[in-house]
């Protein structure tokens, strides 16, 4: 039977939290910010404030493993910024690593090579079984020769959540575990978290929505709302304004021809084409590692392999010499590379794009890491700002159909 537990904002960190093994608690409510510090306290990444206390079961203590967009978004701002892509939550990645690198015995439990110690046979065998259980489950095996910078977001993900499992923690915190994660991989992740609780892992995750708890959840905390508050069903048909269009030319914005990229032996994209107009709104939807921010990519000339490829933005086409300043003076754009990069919340990157008065408004996944209270106001924020400029053509990726903002009446699948 699942428990209950209600919390205003005001007591919401406060109290006692005993943490015991086989149990597995879930965090929601719109107060992300009380969410997510939680988990970094439990973590032991944050010190106990007064008035808290955290007790665990014995045994538990020193074996809790967070996995976070935070700690993604300090690795980013160490590194450097890598175009359209996340950087790792494994400090000393570097851009040469490679998945199997990144989830090597000696980097999962942070072990020098040279130095001379004891052999971890115990370690090294709870190691072995533990990649012989997550491996196939996060489907990793395939990516292992690739490197870890060129994953794609949800794939990145699905390789630190196996970092974090590889050390075989008592506790496993995951804050937000779900974002960016397309729904298959969402439910995969479910049925991972309810084995290892059948294994005898605890568990504390922090969701943003009750469809991301999986059933091995035996207590539901709710921070900073009421349970039971239903969700914002929104009219999802097209509010633009079809006669202010009327006479606008039909000028294409975006032209992807063609389209052929390979990484090693693994087609992408095999001859894809899409031409996208002006004042059209579309949503581009796909599974992890399908290549949505790769097209992200080639459009705003981030990619190199924009200059392979027959890509023409705002009737310029991408080839050597080609000035992209302007091009890119007309594009505003949020995505959770900048975010991780510059350390700015959604809603501060799309006031940022839209003072440009963009002519091209690309939204990859636009709510990551919002709680439901922000995610409303930012999709709102973006309905109104379109509604206001029928000629301002926007591409948005979401992997959930309530992450979409109103007036996106068009979309393309990939993979």
């Amino acid at each position: 039977m699942i428990k209950y537990k209600e919390m205003s904002k005001a007591s919401s960190i406060g109290g006692t939290w005993r943490f015991e093994r086989g149990r597995c608690w879930a965090l929601l409510g719109d107060d992300g910010a009380a969410k997510s510090r939680l988990c970094r306290i439990v973590a032991g990444e944050e010190s106990v404030p007064r008035g808290m206390s955290v007790e665990m079961d014995e045994g538990m203590e020193g074996r809790v493993r967070l996995v976070s967009f935070a700690q993604q978004r300090a690795a980013a701002r160490k590194g450097g910024f890598l175009q359209a892509r996340y950087y790792s939550l494994v400090d000393d990645a570097g851009p040469g690593d490679t998945v199997a690198d990144v989830l090597s015995f000696n980097r999962v439990f942070d072990v020098n090579p040279f130095e001379v110690g004891r052999p971890r046979l115990a370690e090294r065998r709870a190691y072995a079984a533990a990649r012989r259980r997550v491996l196939p489950i996060l489907r990793l095996r395939d990516l292992m020769d690739r490197p870890f910078l060129a994953l794609s977001n949800g794939e990145t993900r699905r390789v630190l959540l196996a970092h974090a499992l590889l050390s075989c923690p008592a506790l496993l915190v995951l804050d937000d575990p779900c974002a960016g994660l397309d729904p298959d991989r969402r439910d995969e992740l479910k049925r991972l978290l309810d084995t290892l609780a059948a294994q005898g892992t605890s568990l504390l995750l922090s969701v943003r929505h009750e469809d991301e708890v999986p059933s091995c959840v035996t207590e539901l905390l709710y921070l900073g709302r009421e349970r039971g508050e239903r969700r914002d069903h929104r009219d999802r048909r097209d509010h633009r304004d079809r006669a202010v269009l009327q006479g606008l030319p039909e000028t294409p914005v975006v032209e992807l021809r063609d389209i052929r990229i390979s990484f090693g032996r693994r087609k992408l994209f095999d001859g894809f084409t899409w031409t996208v107009r002006r004042g059209e709104h579309w949503v581009l939807q796909g599974p992890n590692g399908s290549g949505k921010t790769t097209l992200l990519a080639l459009i705003t000339g981030d990619s190199p392999l924009a200059y392979a490829n027959d890509v023409t933005v705002f009737g310029v086409r991408r080839a050597p010499g080609t000035e992209l300043a302007k091009v890119r003076r007309r594009i505003g754009m949020v995505s959770p590379e900048q975010q991780a990069y510059l350390g700015l919340g959604a809603d501060e990157l799309l006031g940022m794009a839209l003072r440009k008065n963009p002519d091209l408004l690309l939204l990859d996944e636009p709510c990551l890491n919002l709680d439901a209270a922000a995610a409303r106001r930012l999709r709102s924020r973006i309905a109104r700002y379109l509604s206001s400029r029928p000629d301002c053509t926007a591409i948005c990726v979401a992997h959930r159909p309530d992450d979409i903002p109103p007036g996106f009446g068009m979309s393309i699948s990939l993979g």
